[in-house]
């Protein structure tokens, strides 16, 4: 994209973006990362020269737009009459900029343009600097070949360089995820404060439940990879979903850059995002009021106004996207990850409901069964922890655990007997890539439907007692299960004796 065509896009998204109704974030940090090391070439020619002076000018407007509130509204007569100011003689550019801003959009029309204009700013980002590599390859293999003593190196490495351009623009070795030079006090430290804040629970994203808490010490830790097994169809949609919700409610954004903003990210492969709003709403209401809810006679604008406010309450931004795991791999989902940073995002936490969904394509596939899976985990896992993101996906367990059901093993002890063994679909060597395990079973006693949760290892120093790693949390009529955090807590270590006059039915998650 071509440097005049990049600034019209770049006012034109931030001006379009000042029109929605709702103003909750906007692309200032997108466009100040791609225009923050601008630097036009050195101007010659007094025809050149205009030209360089006309984009310096709408550069400096741009600076200007960025620094403005999400809430800023613009005046379009006055925008377009600095944007002529700017443009000098060059009456073609500001035409564009009058085409490309001019036109009334429905609210509709205006969320596709501000789309489109992201998507191709970010193409643009991306592009620009694989085009950085493929030069600096090109200028060594034409003026330098007499310094390349193996050619089949020198492609090899100019490959490892593109790769990871397709995830990131980092100019360090991708396989480097941290360093310390103890040459450098200032890494020194930097380690140490990581290690502190691990140590003395910064950062920790606490859940909803009290016994979950427990069991993973304080909640999930920043960085941390985290995997929730279970059989098909038992509640991991649900079990996943809650606590996607409840790390918005129950934690204050605990920021590494405080100017970034902060953010939790869920991908669903599988169910659409309606359906999981309507789970949210549902789930949110009852925690409040006590009471079931029906959805049916609900207004959507009223919906989505509560969810809306309930996750943002403390300070968090919330994305939620669904994606066609066939046209996705994990290359994708870190693009993903690298756009919404570029975008000024600082990621808590990324939830793919669920990870198994997304082929295998361009990890590793020699060697024993599930080699491939292993890899993706490893690659996803060495992606996300050095930028502190916590991951979470459910997995499915392996057909080999549901036989130990139908030979006749009580299923409030299924989990607690299956933990730590390797049934995993597709690959039974999964806990040794991921940070931790929980494992969660749904099964019935007594007319009461109950969630058993164990969890099964966590990559930290400090043990938790065996008896806190299992309990049993109770759903209510019809409704999800309900957070106890704030609370009396609903959770036990064991099924009562006495039966329950509770409703059988279950929540459809």
């Amino acid at each position: 994209m071509d440097t005049k065509n990049l600034l019209v896009k770049s006012i034109a998204l931030l001006y379009r973006e000042s029109q929605q109704t709702t103003k909750s974030e906007n692309s200032a940090d997108l466009v100040r990362t791609i225009f923050e090391n601008f630097q036009p070439p050195n101007k010659q020619v007094q025809v050149e020269t205009e030209e360089f002076k006309t984009t310096e000018a709408l550069i400096q407007l741009l600076f200007e737009m960025c620094r403005n509130p999400v809430d800023y509204e613009y005046d379009k007569d006055e925008l377009l009459r600095s944007i002529k100011v700017a443009c000098r003689i060059d009456d073609k550019l500001y035409e564009s900029f009058c085409q490309t801003m001019g036109a009334e959009h429905s609210e509709g029309q205006l969320t596709r343009s501000i789309l489109n204009f992201r998507r191709s700013l970010n193409n643009h980002f991306k592009e620009d600097s694989i085009q950085g590599v493929l030069d600096k390859a090109s200028n060594a293999f034409k003026y330098g070949r007499y310094k390349i003593k193996d050619i089949s190196q020198f492609v090899n490495e100019v490959i490892a360089q593109l790769e990871p351009l397709q995830m990131t623009s980092m100019t360090k070795d991708p396989a480097i995820i941290s360093d310390v030079d103890f040459g450098d006090r200032g890494m020194i430290n930097a380690a140490l404060a990581e290690a502190k804040e691990i140590g003395n629970g910064d950062g920790i994203l606490k859940t909803g439940w009290q016994d979950l808490n427990n069991m993973l010490q304080g909640g999930f830790r920043r960085g941390e990879f985290w995997i929730i097994p279970a059989l098909q169809h038992k509640y991991k949609t649900g079990f996943s979903l809650s606590i996607f919700a409840q790390i918005a409610l129950y934690n204050k954004p605990h920021m590494r850059d405080p100017e970034k903003k902060p953010l939790l990210l869920r991908i669903s492969f599988e169910d659409k995002v309606s359906d999981n709003l309507q789970f949210l709403y549902r789930k949110l209401k009852f925690d409040e009021t006590g009471e079931s809810v029906k959805l049916i006679d609900l207004d959507t604008e009223v919906m989505s106004e509560y969810i809306q406010q309930r996750l943002q309450v403390n300070g968090y931004y919330v994305k939620m996207m669904r994606v066609d795991p066939t046209q996705w791999t994990y290359k994708h989902i870190c693009n993903k990850i690298i756009e919404l940073e570029a975008e000024g995002y600082e990621i808590h936490l990324c939830m793919l409901d669920y990870m198994m969904q997304v082929p295998t394509t361009g990890c590793i596939s020699t060697g024993p069964s599930g080699t491939d899976i292993r890899d993706m985990i490893r690659r996803l896992r060495n992606f996300m922890e050095p930028r502190r993101i916590t991951l979470i996906t459910p997995h499915q367990i392996s057909t080999d655990a549901k036989m130990l059901i139908r030979n006749g093993m009580p299923e409030d002890k299924f989990v607690r007997d299956i933990a730590e063994k390797g049934y995993y679909a597709g690959s039974k060597q999964l806990d040794q890539e991921v940070d931790g395990e929980i494992y969660i079973h749904l099964f019935k006693h007594n007319g009461v439907t109950y969630l058993a949760v164990q969890r099964g290892k966590h990559r930290i120093p400090t043990i938790v007692q065996d008896e806190f790693k299992y309990f049993l949390l109770p759903f209510p009529k019809r409704m999800p299960i309900p957070d106890d955090l704030l609370g009396e807590r609903i959770g036990m270590y064991k099924l009562p004796a006495a039966a329950s006059n509770a409703d059988e039915s279950i929540f459809s998650f």
